[in-house]
């Protein structure tokens, strides 16, 4: 009984994270949030004693969450603090994707409505945004040591104005009715942090090492293996991969840690399909997987036989390296069936240097 009140109250709160940023805090009513629940209005009293409780707890929910996507995004196994700087807004603009409420800030959403009004709900909105700024000090701090850059200011200040130009991005979405002007705003937020801390050009030694550091550590001969079967559950999406994948793993990580509390996760894995543009983010498993959260699929992938290459370094290397792979199977006349490609992520990019980082691209191979 326990497990089915909580997971109604995740219900409730998964609603009020969608109907609020659709229609503003104000607007929503509880006969709203029971309607997107699909569960009835004595269960929503026996959470919340009001509509204010509901957005508190929405407040906090949405933190969370929103903290556990971004410890586990691409970016934070970049090394360089500026080029993880970037790579952050870079991520923040590859989320960019739905419909407006699906993209937009819950907490921002409901600050503008109620800062005045309901000081409860503005101090939490506060709490969740000034937060989320505060990771990012950390490498503003050493970027201003790194490139001498001192001022007035101080890394804090920097990173709450990050959290103004993305905020003020969303509000701009929201009058134009579309993302576009969104993400234009947040690549002018990053040409402003590329100025402010520009790279210095590289002479003598410098200009070697990155030289060396931009060669693509590819091999070039595939290695013929078989993929084994495998429980596979995942998150599927249609479209352009530059903008599926980031949006598909973003939805994965969220539920990761809810999967791994009954199942045991033995690795992670992009299967994709390049002309119909199918991706698909997720876990293989040990063994069928036990209570799935809503919103995941599962499949026993047959797996086969795979033709192997093998790119060590960062993943932002990964679109390059897969056009190489490409191209070396085009070139070799290597006999490709139909079937999905494989991206296995070997090494674990929160403990792993990120130019040490193993990835696994597999070729279904005839």
């Amino acid at each position: 009984m326990i497990d089915a009140q909580h997971d109604s109250k995740t219900k409730f709160l998964d609603a009020a994270l969608h109907v609020i940023r659709y229609k503003g805090y104000t607007a929503t009513r509880v006969d709203d949030i029971c309607e997107a629940a699909q569960l009835t209005k004595g269960s929503f009293f026996h959470h919340f004693d009001t509509k204010e409780d509901l957005a508190l707890a929405a407040a906090e929910h949405w933190r969370v969450m929103t903290s556990a996507v971004f410890e586990s995004a691409p970016y934070q196994a970049i090394s360089d603090p500026r080029d993880r700087l970037l790579a952050y807004v870079d991520f923040r603009k590859a989320i960019l994707q739905g419909e407006l409420p699906e993209f937009t800030c819950l907490v921002g959403t409901m600050v503008q409505e109620v800062y005045d009004t309901h000081p409860a709900i503005r101090d939490a909105c506060n709490k969740s945004i000034s937060e989320h700024a505060a990771t990012l000090e950390a490498d503003i701090a050493e970027c201003m040591r790194q490139y001498n850059v001192k001022g007035s200011w101080t890394a804090q200040s920097l990173a709450l104005y990050t959290q103004a130009a993305i905020q003020g991005a969303f509000i701009l979405a929201k009058a134009k009715g579309g993302a576009a002007v969104a993400a234009d705003c947040i690549d002018h937020l990053r040409r402003y942090l590329e100025l402010l801390f520009a790279q210095p050009k590289a002479q003598g030694e410098n200009a070697m090492a990155t030289a060396k550091r931009s060669t693509l550590q590819l091999t070039e001969v595939p290695e013929v293996i078989t993929w084994p079967e495998t429980h596979y559950v995942f998150i599927e999406k249609v479209g352009p991969f530059q903008n599926t994948a980031p949006q598909a793993w973003q939805q994965m990580h969220q539920l990761v840690a809810k999967v791994s509390e009954q199942n045991k996760i033995t690795g992670y894995m992009s299967l994709y399909k390049v002309a119909p543009q199918i991706y698909r983010a997720g876990v293989a498993l040990a063994a069928a997987p036990q209570d799935l959260p809503a919103g995941l699929a599962y499949e026993k992938f047959k797996g086969g036989k795979y033709s192997r290459f093998v790119l060590t370094g960062p993943y932002s290397n990964l679109p390059e390296a897969c056009g190489r792979v490409f191209q070396i199977v085009a070139d070799t006349k290597l006999p490709v069936r139909e079937d999905f490609g494989i991206e296995n992520y070997v090494t674990d990019p929160r403990t792993t240097p990120e130019d040490q980082l193993i990835t696994e691209i597999l070729v279904p191979t005839a």
